[in-house]
């Protein structure tokens, strides 16, 4: 089992056929349940501290001192019964779902999206009805996402208050300045401790409720790091597909996706496919290393490549975009999803296809097998000019752009995570055509972020939070508390469980989930007829950890 591509980090390749397409990406069908609808989530906001960091002035008492944006969040009473309904209820619980990079938020996030529902809507709803809970459901949208952008508003009318930007184009001076994971894990504890927040609890326990952060992805490591820095605020969190082990080269990532496409029992790969995969790739740099401008234009051609021969030869980054990166043939592993019903629409498909191909004629060379197996794929051609990259992410904030230049703004200053392509690596596509530099020429072409500031902001990143050992900096006080009631969960399939936490690499404080054949937190993802058994048992024992946390015997509802 694996994950939609909708709610997973996003790669390069991956924006620029969204810059081509010049939209933005689609939501996710809702699949609604009777008792869920959109009309039982509010959609609020709350006046955020703009940052965390600079000083000690108490926002909570009107200070005008105190500089605030309008933060979003959703909230719904769905699974909190009224007064007079409230015999015998146990006990009550707040459930966050995390925010984070990927399309704005909007209500279904509490409905039935990818964000949350396998893991905190379906225990929510199992908390309720089986044991006689309470369970408030929050989620937070993250700061620079969505509707929750900070921005200086120089009316004189408002003074110089930072307030939520609406309109299309947002200004560029200093436009960053207040992103970063650690704001957004302080938007969290300042949330939680919010009048706002407790606001829907009644009074007589609102200053007992016991908060549980959830998150899939980068949301995941927020949920993590929460809990593992304020373990005073955050009773527990679940940190699904949570790579918290920042790195500016990610290797690791397309080694692991050929392992994917080379193992059967992963999901559904073979050799014979890895093999095909990999010598087509091979194949297709020969020939454009040849600098035969014929052949060039026969593989331009073949492959449907924007612009022709003259793109690919115009900048020899736009040929390195092409054979290394996810271009030439794209197959996006951590978004792999087995019950999908149409052709080639995850690996197993895919790899099948190049093996019946390869069958019916053993002579053919592989690159003439991807480019036939990519013709019933594609459906327009494919973008290999890199510079349209650098111009997309320089260019002002707009609707359709704001969400990826705020993440890509976050690799740069904290996290790195390029999926590079090296020549001693195991990756599936053309060797030594994607280099970390290509990466780091994007951060300064567009952020001003030299290669220098990259690597320390990662270094700076894994002190902080500590990597995969999750002790934060040179204190060891209390570390401890904070790696209780905190659990993993990761896919074996899933190239991003190469930074995350699991029961042989990271702290042994933590709890850990491994889920067979999954990829990127898809068992957070609406709950499915057609879900894997290693899905349905991940959720499970999701459950069990949070009903442990909480002091509740499962099998004796109340």
């Amino acid at each position: 089992a694996t994950a939609a591509p909708a709610h997973s980090i996003p790669h390069l390749s991956e924006i620029i056929e969204s810059i081509q397409e010049q939209r933005e990406e689609p939501q996710p069908h809702l699949q609604l349940e009777e008792e869920f609808s959109k009309s039982d989530v509010q959609t609020l906001t709350f006046d955020q501290r703009l940052d965390h960091f600079s000083s000690q002035i108490d926002c909570h008492q009107d200070n005008n001192e105190c500089e605030t944006f309008k933060q979003r969040y959703f909230y719904t009473s769905r699974y909190v019964r009224k007064e007079e309904e409230k015999k015998g209820v146990g006990t009550t619980v707040s459930f966050l779902c995390v925010g984070g990079e990927g399309p704005s938020l909007d209500p279904s996030v509490l409905v039935d999206s990818v964000h949350c529902t396998g893991d905190m809507i379906e225990l929510a709803h199992k908390l309720h009805h089986e044991q006689n809970w309470d369970v408030h459901m929050f989620a937070l949208e993250h700061r620079y996402y969505g509707q929750s952008f900070p921005k200086k508003n120089n009316s004189k009318k408002q003074g110089d208050k930072y307030l939520r930007a609406n309109e299309k184009e947002l200004d560029s001076d200093n436009e960053y300045k207040y992103l970063s994971s650690r704001q957004a894990v302080r938007d969290i504890v300042e949330f939680i401790n919010s009048s706002e927040s407790s606001q829907h609890f009644s009074s007589s326990n609102n200053k007992n409720v016991r908060w549980i952060t959830f998150g899939g992805s980068y949301p995941g490591m927020l949920s993590g790091w929460s809990r593992l820095l304020h373990p005073d605020v955050v009773y527990g969190a679940v940190a699904n597909s949570a790579p918290v082990q920042a790195e500016a080269d990610f290797r690791s990532y397309n080694d692991h996706v050929s392992l994917d496409l080379g193992q059967e029992s992963l999901v559904g790969g073979s050799k014979k496919c890895l093999e095909i995969f990999e010598s087509g790739h091979a194949e297709v740099a020969a020939i454009l290393e040849g600098g035969d401008v014929d052949e060039i234009n026969k593989v331009a051609s073949t492959f449907d490549v924007c612009g022709g021969a003259t793109m690919l030869l115009k900048d020899r980054k736009n040929l390195d975009f092409f054979v290394g990166y996810p271009v030439l043939f794209p197959i996006e592993v951590q978004s792999n999803d087995p019950t999908c019903d149409e052709p080639l629409c995850n690996v197993q498909k895919i790899c099948d296809a190049i093996a019946n191909e390869h069958k019916s004629d053993p002579h053919k060379p592989s690159m003439e097998i991807l480019a036939s197996i990519g013709k019933k794929q594609a459906g327009r051609c494919k973008q290999v000019n890199f510079q349209l990259l650098i111009d997309y992410f320089s260019a002002p904030s707009t609707a359709k752009s704001a969400n990826n230049r705020s993440w890509y703004y976050q690799t740069c200053t904290e996290f790195g995570f390029y999926q590079t392509c090296e020549d001693n690596s195991n990756c599936p596509y053309a060797r030594g055509h994607h280099n970390v530099d290509m990466d780091f020429e994007i951060c300064e072409k567009s952020f001003g972020i030299d290669a220098k500031k990259v690597k320390a902001s990662i270094e700076s990143t894994r002190e902080y939070y500590g990597g995969w050992d999750l002790i934060p900096g040179d204190d060891k006080s209390a570390v401890l508390e904070g790696q209780k009631r905190l659990l993993f969960v990761n896919g074996n399939a899933d190239p991003w469980s190469e930074l995350s936490v699991n029961e042989k690499r990271g702290s042994s404080h933590v709890q850990t989930i491994n889920v067979p054949g999954a990829s990127h937190h898809f068992w957070t993802h609406p709950v499915k007829e057609s879900d894997d058994n290693h899905v349905v048992e991940a959720r499970k024992a999701i459950y069990r950890h949070v009903y442990d946390w909480l002091g509740i015997n499962e099998d004796s509802p109340r």
